[in-house]
């Protein structure tokens, strides 16, 4: 903290950096106790948080170049927000637009250490009675009731999630001294919650997680690791074809569609009444011709959101992914490859304080946010900067 003062005076770089940590703590924070918008202390706390940002946002000197983007994101956002009643887009570029100047690590630092102690809080609490447990019963594979738990979350699936992104900030923060006792152990505990949970999407993709660590840490070749780049447009494009192609009379169709809980049937639903818009459309549409949760962030965003959108989205996921893959940063390439197999049966993974990964596209305006920084903590005299209010 004695960084912010600076020869008896503010040093307002250090202090817009400072208050974006605490705004991304307190959202965090938020997400991790499974808090959303409609609970009073998630506004409370989103409140305080915003202004948190806001002191981030008036204390960084941006370029023109950033202030032109930075105008676009919010009015894109903005545009959503109003038309979609979704915030997610909006909180999304704000998110991004405060983190110059800060680094990913710390952030993914600050995310591992409040959703280790929040799942351990919540786990615990539920196991000694100071929460619910949340005990129900879920038909497995044979049809057999078994029982599971949500240990204070929504549903099982949510408290697995939990788990999840939990492990994978884990193995990022520790990726360069992972080994075979990393995986036993972050197997048994991910094996574990499977028991109380039985959510096998998440127990699934924690596994192909660690398949692409250990092939990542093999395979030396940039020209396979490129395939890595390749995951978002693969998940797009498989999502998108079997929504369009989806036969219920088909058996194999019919089967792919009941191994993801339907999630084929329902997005299939939404393209023959709905099809597709250039433009967003609303949520009272699609509430009028209700066919389930969209649980798949790609078609989600093309359904809802519309073509633009849906495409501004996916080049701007696609050239971050090439840029990763160009710097050699193999292991944001990894984490979010696993996110992009999520993707396919989520819609969770467009928030940055669920899926704090989404937010390495901030590298497209703030190239340096995987590096360590100006060391002299110094500001660039000749950037050009301005200050955005």
């Amino acid at each position: 903290m004695n960084k912010i003062r600076i020869a008896g005076t503010v040093n307002w770089k250090e202090l817009g950096i400072v208050a974006y940590y605490g705004y991304f703590a307190v959202n965090m924070l938020m997400k991790a106790f499974t808090y959303d918008h409609g609970d009073q202390i998630y506004k409370c706390f989103f409140a305080f948080g915003m202004s948190f940002l806001a002191v981030k946002l008036m204390t960084t000197k941006y370029t023109l170049r950033e202030v032109i983007w930075v105008a676009i994101l919010a009015g894109v956002g903005l545009g959503l927000s109003v038309i979609t009643k979704q915030n997610t887009w909006l909180l999304l570029f704000a998110t991004i637009a405060g983190m110059k100047n800060c680094r990913f690590e710390t952030l993914a630092k600050i995310a591992l250490a409040i959703r280790t102690v929040s799942l351990s809080l919540l786990v615990a609490g539920s196991y000694f009675g100071v929460y619910d447990i949340g005990f129900k019963t879920t038909p497995d594979t044979k049809y057999v009731e078994i029982p599971v738990y949500s240990f204070a979350m929504n549903e099982p699936n949510t408290a697995f999630l939990a788990v999840f992104l939990t492990l994978g900030l884990l193995l990022y923060c520790n990726y360069d001294r992972l080994n075979r006792w990393w995986f036993l152990g972050t197997s048994a505990v991910a094996l574990l919650f499977y028991q109380f949970t039985y959510c096998r999407t998440g127990v699934a993709v924690f596994f192909f997680c660690w398949a692409l660590i250990i092939l990542e840490k093999l395979v030396k070749s940039r020209k396979i690791k490129f395939l890595l780049v390749l995951s978002v447009p693969a998940g797009a494009l498989f999502s998108f074809v079997t929504m369009v192609l989806y036969d219920a009379g088909n058996p194999f169709m019919k089967l792919m569609s009941h191994l993801v809980s339907g999630r084929i049937y329902i997005m299939n639903g939404y393209y023959k009444e709905l099809g597709i818009s250039l433009i967003p459309r609303t949520q009272e549409l699609f509430y009028a011709n209700y066919y389930g949760l969209i649980d798949n962030t790609y078609m989600f965003v093309l359904l809802y959101c519309g073509v633009f959108v849906a495409l501004f989205f996916f080049v701007t996921v696609c050239v971050t992914l090439y840029r990763l893959w160009k710097r050699g940063n193999y292991k944001e390439l990894v984490m979010i490859t696993g996110m992009a197999l999520y993707g396919v049966l989520e819609q969770y993974v467009m928030n940055g304080f669920m899926n704090v990964f989404i937010l390495l596209c901030g590298i497209l305006l703030y190239p340096n946010l995987l590096e360590e920084g100006d060391k002299n903590g110094k500001e660039d005299e000749n950037s050009g900067g301005i200050y955005l209010p």
